[in-house]
């Protein structure tokens, strides 16, 4: 290893204070198998160094693939060189190694880039997780969502949203921005605010709670802006439809933190879309007029059938649920 690349200047690499020139080092010197084995080892060590990591075994599997790889590529037969027709075979055999090492190599590039370059977080159904990211922006994630945070530094402050999450962005000296893509629908753009974002197939939803932040998001082949005001929400559904409302208790929408559900006039077939988000139980309501009837409360609830039971009593909603408990039918 040269001299240059020390653990010192790997650690920096982390945590996002290492040069550009330092970073062109690294970058040409993880490539080699020492450099390869050594970058997993410190980056263990410095995730479990760090509370808002959590040290994980992929590097371990990478570390394995690359080193089935390099050992592929370097094959070289022992036996004496046969002459004739041995001899070429020999030479394709020789080829088939070194080409089936090449594509090892690619492949297990390929497949292990996402873990080496983002630090993953997700949540079960049932579940929700809070975590705090290396600048100390807070970030609650719901249930069934998953969030990727680049692991090296970056002039701008990123991450990746599936599902759904409620952030409170720490605004930093040095005004660095805080993007948030959500669902690959549309980024948020933040200085320092609290929002929340709902980034799921159907539709994605952005709620802003204090300060202020401005979307940029495609519509008709065009980038569009939308800078969003403390209790404005944006919705944008699958169709890349995009409209924008006011609501009058913006932190309403948090409630889930806590495992509450607030509802205001909501249709039973929006109730469907709750339970099939975070309990990965799927609703059918039969009939089109009890689809439609609106429900209105504050429901607390830490599973599907607790939910289920606070809202179908004294409603006269009966409900019927299968075998394994995966699907419930509403009916009068």
């Amino acid at each position: 290893m040269e001299e240059a690349i020390s653990k010192d200047l790997i650690t920096s690499y982390f945590s996002g204070r290492a040069t550009a020139v330092e970073k062109a080092k690294i970058d040409k010197w993880v490539k080699s198998p020492l450099g390869q084995e050594l970058f997993g080892v410190y980056l263990l060590e410095w995730e479990n160094a760090n509370l808002q990591y959590h040290a994980d075994v992929d590097q371990s599997i990478f570390r394995h693939f690359s080193r089935i790889g390099n050992t592929v590529y370097s094959y070289q037969s022992t036996e004496s060189e046969p002459k004739g027709g041995e001899r070429r075979f020999g030479k394709r055999r020789q080829f088939f190694w070194i080409a089936a090492g090449l594509v090892g190599l690619l492949a297990a590039g390929w497949l292990f880039r996402d873990p080496i370059q983002f630090k993953s977080y997700s949540t079960g159904f049932g579940q929700t997780y809070k975590l705090v990211l290396g600048d100390g922006s807070r970030v609650t994630l719901n249930s069934n969502s998953l969030l990727r945070v680049p692991r090296f530094g970056r002039r701008r402050r990123e991450v990746f949203l599936r599902g759904e999450a409620s952030f409170s962005v720490e605004h930093t000296k040095d005004h660095r921005r805080f993007i948030v893509h959500a669902n690959d629908a549309l980024e948020v753009d933040v200085l320092g605010t609290e929002f929340n974002i709902f980034a799921r197939a159907r539709e994605t939803k952005v709620a802003l709670i204090e300060g202020k932040i401005r979307l940029h998001y495609w519509n008709g082949g065009r980038l569009k802006n939308l800078t969003m005001k403390p209790g404005d929400l944006v919705i944008r559904n699958s169709q890349g439809q995009t409209s924008l409302t006011k609501t009058e208790h913006p932190q309403n929408i948090l409630a889930w933190k806590s495992h509450r559900y607030i509802l205001e006039n909501t249709p039973l077939r929006e109730v469907c879309h709750l339970f099939e988000d975070n309990f990965g139980v799927k609703v059918i309501i039969p009939d089109s007029a009890l689809a439609m009837r609106t429900i209105s409360g504050s429901f607390t609830a830490l599973n599907a059938g607790e939910l289920l039971r606070t809202l179908t009593d004294d409603s006269g909603i009966l409900y019927d649920k299968s075998a394994d408990g995966k699907t419930i039918t509403l009916t009068d």
